[in-house]
């Protein structure tokens, strides 16, 4: 580990940095940047780590004010990743790891992104409604880096005709769980829109879903394999796609206000029983590969 100025690191600029998930512009008192991903902050004190692995210690008090609130916010939500509960509904194919992110959705943090839509956050949780201006579906999402994964949040579909979780890569979208007042669905997403890709629905259940009750929903995507689940609704499928790197994820809304909250998303594994698990759900639900 070494230890300097943000002064001097600015002149490591030069470097080839592509841009992830995790890294952002980072500036100092003087308006030197730097693009960087924290990943320490010790009393006075931060560590900034380059894509090319170095990693840098400097006084937090030689950023800019913007950033020095990014780093203390930083600061709380990994404390409260550590507090972050197991998952609360049986998985099916994964095994949970680390959590990876925890939001009660009571407030919006700065690295969600709105492009469309309504978005507010108060003691209930997060409401998204669709603006009539936009011509688009309400979106909200948020960029970071990810690969197998267990997701779980509560969702109150209230007015809404519809309302996803969707989930993209750095191309275009790669799948997505739509619920609606009588039906829940997973799918494989069209990746490119204007080649060869389509989309590939899974299975749809059709069920009535109050939308006045809140409902949990689980995501699980393992290799090529993913399936959702909310009560006893199940929806599951395969595509080599869903091995990608994802890069962003997020709520939509269609028609009014739906309301989320308790986002959790963990690191997973395959689970000793979870191949059989999808194989026999498969042949139950009639699901081809």
């Amino acid at each position: 580990m070494k230890h300097l100025s943000l002064l001097f690191v600015s002149g490591l600029l030069a470097l080839p940095l592509a841009a992830t998930a995790e890294l952002r512009t980072w500036t100092n008192s003087s308006g030197k940047e730097i693009t960087a991903e924290i990943t320490a902050l010790s009393g006075d004190e931060i560590t900034l780590k380059l894509e090319s692995g170095r990693a840098y210690t400097f006084p937090l008090a030689s950023l800019s004010a913007e950033d020095q609130e990014f780093a203390r916010n930083w600061q709380t939500g990994q404390a409260a990743l550590a507090d972050a509960p197991a998952p609360r509904t049986e998985t099916i194919l994964a095994v949970p790891g680390k959590v990876l992110y925890s939001d009660s959705l009571t407030g919006i943090s700065g690295d969600w992104k709105m492009p469309h839509g309504e978005w507010s956050a108060g003691d209930e949780g997060l409401s998204g409604a669709e603006r009539a201006a936009d011509d688009h579906a309400a979106v909200m999402k948020r960029a970071q880096v990810l690969k197998d994964v267990i997701i779980e949040f509560d969702v109150r579909l209230g007015e809404a005709s519809r309302v996803m979780f969707g989930i993209d890569d750095n191309k275009d979208h790669v799948c997505r769980v739509t619920l609606t007042p009588d039906s829940f669905q997973a799918q494989k997403d069209d990746n490119d829109h204007e080649g060869p890709d389509l989309a590939k629905p899974f299975n749809r259940v059709e069920e009535r879903l109050d939308p006045e009750d809140w409902h949990t929903v689980r995501i699980e995507l393992v290799g090529e394999e993913m399936v959702a689940q909310t009560g006893d609704l199940i929806s599951l499928g395969s595509d080599p796609l869903l091995a990608t790197e994802k890069a962003k994820w997020g709520f939509i809304v269609s028609g009014p206000a739906a309301e989320f909250r308790d986002l959790t998303i963990w690191e997973a594994s395959l689970s000793e029983d979870g191949e059989k698990n999808i194989s026999r759900l498969k042949r139950r639900l009639d699901v081809e590969d």
